[in-house]
């Protein structure tokens, strides 16, 4: 396909990206995205069991119905709830996708009989154009991350009208019924109850119905997306327009795509591998043994921390506040070596050693490593390049920048034109005063898992291993990272082995 170039056009956004997305084909996409992809389903469909498995998990399914029923609508809501419950799903340049695209396509391939080359490629469709519309909106409040509804509601209208070869009508028409209504949630509700499962899977409902309302005759507004009072000027403080469509079929948002091998914020994963490193090196760890533990993190992790522990119940006031709390998260390692979906139910939420070694812990923001994060292409990096002086306009930019905000802009360089050698860097360093006045440090500027060279290299067993490690099989794995040979009837039974196998 032919790339387009970085100029937005004047209008009908919206029209340019369904076309592209319609006329993708698998030949189009790179062998390294496409492999990419795959690894994402099976890293999706790890997260989905290891939730379903979750006492909230289990209320979800009672509620709704098990990931793997026969209505691929309500299927779809389900996988999409279940994706995001614990914080376990993969994250991208511009957060996260697959809740939305990975799992509608997951949940209409036996309806629609798609071969597994026909899955991955609308679930790269899906992928580019959530990611898109939402990196256009990247530059506006903090803390969006799983609540960004219209990333959910694009990755799903796309994914279904993909699977669906739907004609260019109901792409148009799918996509601005889809983006007409905007779900907006609550953070303190978030944080403060059971609800941010279903932050992703309304969203993607409400999309799959515009879908068919679209397939029904029902219109929508074609030019929904243009304009500073469209939708993304009214989301983003940073009009940034030419971002939606700069580099289509060049700059692949899935290459930007980062496997978490904790069940916890992206923000968190560099602390907790340091804590890990601490735990492999002397033991074991309890509140009696520590008299501090000092995190210093990008400006990113330390508005996650502040987010939680500025509530008096910080960490105990739901599994949600749990799941974002560094914290939390960081007590657990040191005392037992890792963090997994099991210390994220009520009664491990409830355990006084963990909360009382937590209360040692302290999140502190290095300018270092913030600088750091933002030379990195993810998760801020890209966006600041593609910005430019436009983003002397965000109020959030003084956090990071410090003096001479325009020069330091300026030293990013261009944006990336393609984002084959795309990285994040969103480090740590945990320092661990001992009440024997020992000090132990460790550092991470890249954990395990997250975008670069390394995770390139090695996805797949990264997330083999996590499917493995939810009681998939070895086989089923293999057969998911291998669809692209697979037939319609194929796809169907491996995708349905790899949700119900115990």
């Amino acid at each position: 396909m032919t790339a387009t170039t970085d100029v937005a056009p004047p209008s009908a956004l919206l029209d340019e990206l369904a076309s592209w997305a319609a006329a993708l084909h698998w030949s189009d996409i790179p062998p390294a995205t496409r492999e990419l992809a795959q690894s994402q389903i099976i890293s999706n469909i790890a997260a989905v069991r290891a939730s379903a498995r979750h006492p909230l998990g289990r209320r979800l399914v009672a509620a709704f119905g098990p990931p793997d029923q026969r209505d691929p609508k309500s299927a779809a809501f389900v996988l999409a709830a279940l994706a995001i419950l614990l914080d376990y799903d993969e994250v991208s340049y511009v957060g996260h996708l697959s809740a939305s695209g990975a799992n509608v396509v997951i949940a209409y391939a036996a309806e629609l009989g798609l071969s597994g080359r026909d899955a991955v490629t609308a679930v790269v469709a899906a992928n580019e154009c959530a990611a898109r519309v939402t990196a256009a909106t990247i530059l506006g409040p903090f803390f969006r991350g799983q609540t960004n509804t219209h990333c959910h509601l694009v990755g799903a209208a796309v994914a279904l009208l993909k699977a669906r070869n739907a004609s260019h009508e109901e792409w148009v028409s799918g996509l601005g019924l889809a983006l007409g209504i905007l779900p907006t949630p609550v953070h303190d509700a978030v944080l403060g109850s059971d609800l941010k499962a279903l932050t992703a899977a309304a969203p993607v409902r409400m999309a799959l119905d515009a879908c068919d309302a679209a397939a029904a005759g029902l219109t929508g507004n074609a030019t929904l997306l243009d304009g500073p009072d469209g939708l993304l000027g009214q989301l983003s403080t940073v009009y940034m327009p030419d971002a939606v469509v700069s580099g289509l079929g060049k700059r692949w948002h899935t290459d930007t795509l980062a496997f978490k091998r904790f069940p916890a914020s992206a923000y968190a994963q560099a602390a907790l591998e340091c804590a890990e490193r601490v735990h492999g090196a002397l033991g074991p760890l309890e509140p009696s043994d520590v008299t501090r533990v000092r995190v210093f993190g990008s400006v990113l992790t330390w508005l996650l921390d502040q987010k939680v522990s500025s509530h008096p119940d910080g960490h105990a006031r739901s599994v949600t506040a749990a799941n974002f709390s560094l914290r939390y998260g960081m007590a657990v390692v040191l005392r037992t070596g890792t963090l997994r979906p099991s210390d994220l139910t009520p009664d491990a939420i409830a355990d006084r050693e963990s909360a009382n070694l937590a209360a040692t812990v302290v999140v502190e923001h290095d300018m270092e490593l913030s600088e750091k994060m933002v030379r990195a292409t993810s998760p801020l990096g890209q966006a600041l390049r593609q910005a430019g002086r436009r983003a002397l306009d965000w109020p959030e930019l003084i956090a990071l920048g410090g003096d001479d905000l325009e020069g330091r802009l300026l030293d990013l360089g261009p944006a990336e034109e393609t984002f084959e050698n795309a990285t994040m860097s969103i480090g740590a360093r945990v320092e661990v005063t001992f009440a024997d006045g020992r000090v132990v440090i460790e550092t991470c500027d890249v954990p395990t898992g997250m975008t670069g060279s390394d995770t390139r290299e090695t996805h797949r067993r990264l997330v083999v291993d996590k499917f493995v490690g939810t009681g998939g099989s070895a086989d089923t794995a293999a057969l998911l990272g291998s669809l692209e040979l697979l037939d319609p009837t194929s796809t169907a039974d491996v995708l349905a082995a790899a949700l119900g196998e115990s």
